[in-house]
């Protein structure tokens, strides 16, 4: 096997994330834990994202092979690896996953003060690095949500969980007025979304190895669900069509999917890669392939080249030193089933929080989500969770406002990360009077322009 060169970490630029707020927020949570078990778990991390890169034949593993997945065992401890690696070892950064954790802690620096004497705070930090390391979305919007109502100027503090039957997460205190807030937070993608995406690769698979030796880049929309098709329907389909190829344009249409065809421009990578440190697993990686930004959740690509390793070990630290041969395939699934599918509504995490109010206080639902599926899924989304609040009879219940926030996370080869959120609220009561003037968790709000339009109706970024 031919060994891959390596440089020193002082040949990389020298970048310096300097990002006060997120230093601050990552200081606070890493102080929770000793030195020794920071370190084990690091490693621990470290070890998970090591793999022996077989370089002598690309199409030897399937397309997931090397993927880097959190460790869900440690959820935190993963979210902890990608601020550190961003601020002390940048060469290391997981760009994609980092820009969702990323505007986390800077929210969270931002207001660090307010946060640290929240009552309760110590508890909650201390459970969420130590016992419950698998929930960190369930707890930083925990959090999060806290840190609203005090920027709303409302005393705050946490309960116990499970202790005297019925208990919200936290109870909310203004003026003589006391509300019960309880928060639920969806799992960032739908089971269905991951059997698309299993069943997009598979695809790809089959026709990878005639699109690179064409440097072909494909942009396919399925109009009937992937999941109904065989593994092998895009290679049954333009196998014998790749090679006749001669300039960009549709070459598919039918009942099933449309399907145009262009060209990578190796070139104009090979010059962009003789001026630039591009990491393996990039947006820059994905940017220069596409040639143009893409929604990179439906994006699958491949090349085969050479490269060097930066710094020691094998963690994360590949980058590209040539591209000889690239493909790209962009899906997009619009099957009204499969967008049915995708639209997963919030009657479970409703009807659970619903549950947990007493009956001293009136309630408030914090639902959180990411929306990583498209207009045509948030619309089919706001149909069914529309319907759920229609079927919950106010006089049953002290349930009185709900709040959705809506989030989705980007990565640019020039920024390091972009955070859009879309909140919607609902009432039971007639003539609502919300309890937060401000009901953004993340990003600051001032902007009026965010109340205008959903961020999923907007121009990816």
């Amino acid at each position: 096997m031919k060994m891959i060169h390596r440089i020193p970490v002082s040949e990389f630029p020298n970048f310096k994330y300097e990002d006060q707020d997120v230093i601050n927020a990552f200081l606070w949570l890493r102080s929770f834990l000793s030195d020794e078990d920071w370190n084990q778990r690091k490693e621990a991390i470290e070890n998970k994202l090591s793999y022996d890169f077989r370089i002598s034949n690309p199409f030897s593993e399937p397309l997931t092979e090397g993927t880097l997945l959190l460790d869900n065992n440690d959820q935190i401890g993963w979210y902890l690896y990608l601020v550190h690696t961003l601020l002390y070892e940048p060469h290391k950064y997981e760009y994609f996953q980092g820009a969702r954790i990323i505007p986390i802690f800077k929210r969270l620096g931002m207001n660090l003060n307010e946060v640290k004497n929240i009552e309760g705070i110590q508890k909650k930090v201390r459970d969420l690095l130590k016992k419950r390391r698998a929930e960190a979305d369930a707890i930083l919007f925990e959090i999060l949500t806290a840190l609203l109502w005090v920027r709303n100027g409302w005393q705050v503090k946490f309960l116990e969980e499970g202790k005297g039957g019925k208990s919200p997460d936290i109870l909310a205190s203004k003026n003589n007025e006391e509300l019960q807030v309880e928060c639920k937070r969806q799992r960032k993608t739908a089971d269905y979304t991951y059997k698309e995406t299993e069943k997009r690769l598979k695809m790809v698979s089959y026709l990878r190895e005639e699109l690179l030796k064409h440097n072909i880049l494909l942009d396919v929309e399925f109009h009937v669900e992937l999941i109904s098709l065989p593994d092998t329907y895009l290679k049954d389909l333009l196998l014998n069509k790749i090679q006749e190829i001669k300039k960009a344009g549709l070459i598919v249409s039918n009942n099933e999917v449309t399907i145009y065809a262009s060209f990578i421009d190796i070139n104009r990578i090979s010059k962009y890669l003789e001026k630039n440190f591009v990491k393996n697993n990039s947006p820059q990686l994905c940017d220069l392939i596409a040639q143009k930004a893409v929604d990179y959740s439906g994006f699958t690509s491949g090349f085969s080249g050479n490269f060097f390793r930066v710094g020691e070990g094998e963690a994360n630290n590949l980058y590209i030193a040539e591209i000889a041969n690239a493909f790209g395939v962009n899906c997009r699934s619009m099957a009204p089933e499969a967008v049915t599918a995708k639209a997963r509504d919030t009657k479970t995490q409703i009807m659970g929080a619903i549950k947990q109010f007493n009956t001293e206080s009136e309630g408030v639902i914090h639902v959180g989500m990411e929306t990583y599926d498209g207009q045509e899924v948030e619309m089919e989304r706001l149909k069914k969770t529309s319907k759920t609040l229609e079927s919950i009879n106010p006089s049953e219940t002290n349930l009185r406002y709900i709040y959705y926030h809506f989030f989705q996370a980007y990565t640019r080869p020039d920024q390091i990360w972009i955070f859009d959120e879309t909140v919607d609220k609902v009432s039971s009561l007639k003539q609502a009077v919300f309890p937060l003037e401000n009901s953004f968790l993340v990003v600051d709000g001032d902007d009026d322009s965010l109340m205008d339009i959903s961020h999923w109706n907007r121009e990816l970024p």
